[in-house]
């Protein structure tokens, strides 16, 4: 970008398919808030999330311009596609960065990769992927050969590639992807926890709503949860048999989230006899799912990896780290890179090695206060929304000087 003023403000147009979700434009709200990016973010007007229609308003944001465009496929990540806006928004912006916040392999990203040869050809292209199957081209999912495609001329045309994990980079680099890459984990607001986790910053007190929540669902503590949808391949089944396995009295079980799995996952409670000491809620809105953690004393995230289908990045693990929570993972995907030295982690799969970590973070004196302490440091260190719009905002400085 040889012909940018030094003294300009670096101009982002940023395409995000869930930026139609307000908690999901956090990280541009941090972004813009550096005087040196000048930010214009393109959402679909209407958008199918998590089951839900979402709608976006084209208008004002907090430093920033939200622009909105008409989508054909809504709700289909890879293969939606913008039917207006997409062209006007490149055109009108003149970005320096295009970041596609879109698999390399959908058909935004070539959409926007071919519109910016015409608009913008001097801006620097970057795409963004949760991907961590598809070694070799080869996708789990349909037209698998023309993702490949797609996901080669992205390769060639982008000058960089973001990723929501190091597992994602490495199938990236396998791929041949030797251009720039940088690791962007997903964010939270920590102040929005600061009633859940109270105490200090580093160190949690253990927690004053918690009482009060565990009250109104008539648990006994400790209590063991799980927070997402109900899946085969979330592996609650495993928690329930490692619970069982626990000695007595066992601790409680809270299961927040909804899917097609519940009825089976009922039974198996039914099977193993837990009675009153289990509760299953579903229906519960996002923003109130942080005040059911407050009840939550060990966040287990059990999930098993099938040949379709790894956990990609564990969002409820930070948030539940931010909660006060200690977490247990599975060696699925991204989780332990997640964990880090946080939390405790058994092979997936393994409901003997699930019940000792149970066992360790339930019963070891002093491990699970150690535990939320480091979860606190870990979320403020990595996860917040102003260390992730630092991490970018670095990253495009690099990117612009090169």
């Amino acid at each position: 970008m040889g012909s940018r003023s030094p003294h300009r403000a670096t101009r982002v147009l940023a395409v995000d398919h869930t930026a139609g979700v307000a908690p999901f434009r956090k990280k541009f709200e941090a972004l813009a808030a550096n005087p040196g990016i000048d930010l214009t973010v393109l959402a679909p007007d209407r958008w199918v999330e998590n089951y839900r229609v979402v709608r976006a308003t084209a208008g004002g944001q907090p430093g920033y311009r939200l622009l909105t465009g008409a989508v054909g496929w809504p709700g289909y990540e890879n293969r939606g596609f913008f039917r207006s806006g997409l062209g006007p928004a490149i055109r009108s912006v003149r970005p320096d960065v295009l970041h596609l916040w879109e698999e390399p392999f959908s058909v935004i990203t070539f959409q926007a990769l071919s519109l910016a040869a015409i608009w913008a050809p001097k801006a620097k292209a970057i795409f963004f992927s949760f991907d961590n199957l598809s070694a070799g081209f080869r996708y789990s999912y349909r037209p698998s050969w023309l993702y490949a495609r797609i996901e080669r001329f992205a390769h060639r045309r982008c000058a960089a590639g973001t990723a929501v994990s190091e597992e994602v980079v490495q199938v990236l680099r396998a791929k041949g992807f030797r251009k720039p890459l940088e690791v962007i984990p997903h964010g939270i607001d920590l102040g929005e926890y600061s009633d859940v986790a109270q105490g200090t910053s580093d160190a949690p007190a253990r927690r004053a709503p918690a009482e009060d929540v565990r009250g109104r669902l008539g648990l006994e503590p400790p209590v063991v949860g799980f927070v997402g949808r109900l899946l085969p391949q979330k592996g609650v089944d495993l928690l329930l048999r490692a619970v069982a396995l626990l000695p007595s009295p066992r601790p409680s079980i809270l299961i927040l989230g909804d899917g097609p799995a519940r009825g089976a996952l009922e039974g198996v409670a039914a099977d193993l006899g837990f009675g009153s000491s289990i509760r299953f809620l579903s229906g519960v809105q996002h923003d109130a799912v942080r005040g059911f953690m407050a009840a939550i004393d060990v966040l287990v995230l059990p999930s098993r990896t099938t040949p379709k289908w790894k956990e990609q990045f564990g969002r409820v693990l930070v948030e539940g780290m931010a909660a006060g929570c200690v977490v247990v993972g599975s060696s699925s995907g991204a989780i332990p890179e997640v964990v880090g030295d946080a939390g405790l982690i058994f092979p997936e799969d393994d409901v003997e090695g699930l019940a000792q970590a149970l066992r360790r973070a339930l019963g070891e004196p002093g491990l699970g206060e150690a535990l939320r302490v480091r979860g606190r440091k870990r979320v403020r260190a990595y996860y917040t929304w102003e260390a992730i719009a630092s991490r970018i905002t670095d990253f495009y400085a690099r990117l612009l000087a090169a």
